[in-house]
């Protein structure tokens, strides 16, 4: 999936207009990934980390991903989101 990255505190307005380009955003709490904001979740009021989809598994183990069996698997290069990809 083609992601980009939002704060957790931006506005849905700033999430549509970068939705626009990206198939979703992952969301930063203050230091940690929350969660992943989709279009379909624009509808909903609030900010972006009140909104976001936060069934999600950050670095997950392979055991992890199937007991957990998450939305949204992300993959992180020294912090840093690299991969989003749908759970198993």
């Amino acid at each position: 999936m083609e992601f980009s990255t939002i704060g957790a505190e931006d506005s849905l307005d700033e999430a549509k207009v970068r939705l626009e380009m990206y198939d979703a955003l992952v969301v930063w709490g203050k230091e940690k990934i929350l969660g992943i904001l989709l279009v379909e979740h624009l509808v909903r009021s609030g900010n972006c980390g009140s909104v976001c989809e936060l069934d999600v598994l950050v670095d997950p183990l392979p055991d992890e991903c199937a007991k957990w069996q998450p939305k949204f698997v992300i993959t992180t290069d020294d912090g840093e989101p690299i991969t989003l990809n749908h759970g198993p």
